[in-house]
């Protein structure tokens, strides 16, 4: 995968596809892999039972040396109605800048994401803010942007850019834009909030679409949180309460469509609402492949966690260590995502190994 080659004819390959269609609509937030998938309400209840799950996809960071084993291409669970029409979710932090109060030892939380605000418990130099009045469009090789304020949406158009110690603050349009495979973006300690005033139908990501490294982002509010079609990497990060203005709205943590290398290492990835995901891969635009999923905790969704064939491949994953909360141990739902913990429906199947129910440590297998 790291081959000059394999990445220069995938980057052709999608550019070409459907680089003019996905350019317009992710300016606009309107392109979204969540069709097909379990029929889940994006608020409340669902109303029917779910068939033909669906899903989108996921991020980047080490590579992989060993082969998923291959399997047949049925969905692994089918979405149950079991859950009490009584049971309700703890109550979200609510995306738009005021964060869920409550920690998981061991994983990202507020006091150690986002931009240091000296809360209790962080390690790390506190930061003191100042207003952003650089360029929105940054063409600068190397530009290092650190310790501000951003209102407004960043295009990345050079290679080597770090935003750190910073705020970014949006509404209704993507936060951060990088589009080369190539670009090494790297946001670290960070914070991103969509204010919850995302109005499309499908989920504007706040950070898109690859050639990037996530280092302790705290990012929040918005339809969607984070994708990945290319090359990605989210570590140490807290992904939360993704949401917007309207009802309709399929909302996934962590999506993606096609990629070549996704790692998504240790991270808090949470989401209140019964649709769609903590993380979505599915191979709609393109396959998928090199993907490591490893200790992370994930809460919510209508399924936690998708591996989808869909009009391409995905193949080559491991998910490991990675820990699942339920409502009987402070999670949203009963099953961990409102139907269960994950969901396949693909040829390969990823390595899958000691994943575990947070509250108990029981092993859940595929």
């Amino acid at each position: 995968m790291n081959s000059t080659s394999t990445t220069t004819t995938r980057s052709v390959l999608r550019r070409t596809s459907v680089g003019i269609v996905a350019a317009a609509l992710f300016a606009g937030g309107g392109l979204s892999a969540c069709k097909d998938l379990p029929a889940t309400g994006s608020a409340g209840r669902p109303t029917v039972g779910p068939t033909n799950a669906q899903p989108s996809t996921s991020t980047s960071v080490a590579p992989v040396s060993s082969a998923s084993p291959s399997a047949s291409a049925s969905a692994s669970a089918s979405p149950s109605k079991g859950a009490s029409s009584s049971t309700k979710p703890p109550a979200p932090g609510n995306g738009g800048g005021v964060p869920a109060t409550y920690t998981v030892a061991g994983y990202p939380a507020a006091h150690n994401t986002g931009y240091p605000q000296g809360l209790a418990g962080d390690t790390r130099k506190k930061v003191t803010l100042t207003p952003y009045t650089g360029p929105m469009t940054i063409t600068v090789a190397g530009t290092v942007i650190d310790g501000k304020d951003i209102n407004g949406h960043l295009e990345i158009k050079a290679k080597n850019v770090t935003i750190r110690n910073s705020r970014i603050r949006v509404a209704n349009v993507q936060a951060v834009t990088s589009t080369d495979d190539n670009a090494n973006l790297r946001i670290e300690d960070t914070e991103i909030d969509g204010q919850l005033k995302d109005a499309s139908t499908g989920g504007i990501a706040l950070i898109g679409r690859t050639g990037y490294t996530l280092l302790r982002v705290n990012a929040h509010g918005s339809g969607d949180i984070l994708r990945i079609d290319g090359r990605g990497t989210v570590q140490d990060s807290w992904l939360h309460d993704p949401g917007g203005t309207g009802s309709a709205q399929h909302n996934d943590v962590i999506q993606s469509t096609n990629a070549v290398y996704v790692r998504i290492l240790h991270n808090r990835l949470e989401n209140q609402h019964t649709q769609t995901s903590c993380i979505l891969l599915k191979a709609d635009i393109g396959s998928i492949n090199d993907v490591i999923v490893d200790s992370n905790l994930m809460n919510g969704g209508g399924y936690s966690f998708y591996w989808y064939d869909a009009n391409y491949k995905i193949t080559n994953g491991k998910v490991t260590n990675n820990k699942f909360m339920r409502q009987s141990g402070g999670g949203f739902w009963p099953k961990g995502g409102y139907y269960g913990t994950q969901a396949f429906k693909a040829s390969q199947l990823p390595q899958w190994s000691n994943n575990t129910w947070n509250d108990n440590g029981q092993q859940i297998g595929m």
